[in-house]
């Protein structure tokens, strides 16, 4: 019994840290209001500018280090989150402080660009 109990906290803590990083409809809010400064990237597998965004946006991550926390939201999720803050093009990067939206890009940056956009919220 105990050996069941450990199991499932382990899967408990190690759960809600994947969540932080693993960006839903259920977490987004959470999510955003984890950290004081927050990238978060709306994107698509079937969208062409995305896939051009990616790699640079995972550069971006490894530049900003502890600076600013940078998700991903598949828009392929749906959700409210959508409809909310009026996700209507792709790519659409959004930043939040402390849990609200203060800036927005449609536009495919490159990884400094990207980092020096969110960092003058720092």
């Amino acid at each position: 019994m105990a050996k069941l109990i450990r199991q499932f906290f382990i899967f408990i803590v190690f759960s809600s840290l994947l969540s932080a990083y693993a960006v839903t409809p259920k977490n987004f809010n959470r999510v955003i209001k984890s950290n004081k400064l927050v990238l978060v990237k709306f994107w698509a597998s079937w969208c062409p500018p995305c896939s051009v965004l990616n790699p640079e946006f995972k550069k971006a991550k490894k530049i900003i280090g502890k600076k600013a926390l940078l998700v991903d939201y598949n828009v392929d999720l749906g959700g409210k989150v959508l409809d909310r803050y009026r996700v209507e093009y792709l790519p659409t990067m959004i930043i939040f402080k402390n849990g609200k939206e203060v800036e927005r890009t449609n536009s495919v940056l490159n990884a400094q660009e990207i980092a020096d956009w969110i960092l003058k919220y720092k």
